[in-house]
């Protein structure tokens, strides 16, 4: 939920009236919204790259599965065999 309350006690001056003090309180807020969003976004985005991308050489992962056939096909024959 991106509903976010905060209070917050300032002092009310002729430097810094009360809207001063609400505009800093919802800058603020601002920010942590739109870090929260970003963390969010850009996690989530990554996490799905990361799951889709393969960081092994398609060359490479078929050697693998072509070793791991002939060793399985040897290990039956000699299972096989006793």
């Amino acid at each position: 939920s991106l509903t976010r309350q905060v209070e917050q006690d300032a002092t009310v001056s002729d430097a810094s009236p009360h809207i001063v003090n609400i505009g800093k309180m919802v800058e603020d807020m601002e920010n942590k919204i739109r870090n929260t969003l970003n963390e969010i976004y850009f996690g989530k985005t990554r996490d799905i790259v990361y799951g889709l991308r393969s960081f092994i050489p398609l060359g490479d992962m078929k050697k693998q599965d072509a070793l791991r056939n002939d060793l399985a096909a040897a290990l039956s024959k000699r299972s096989a065999a006793q």
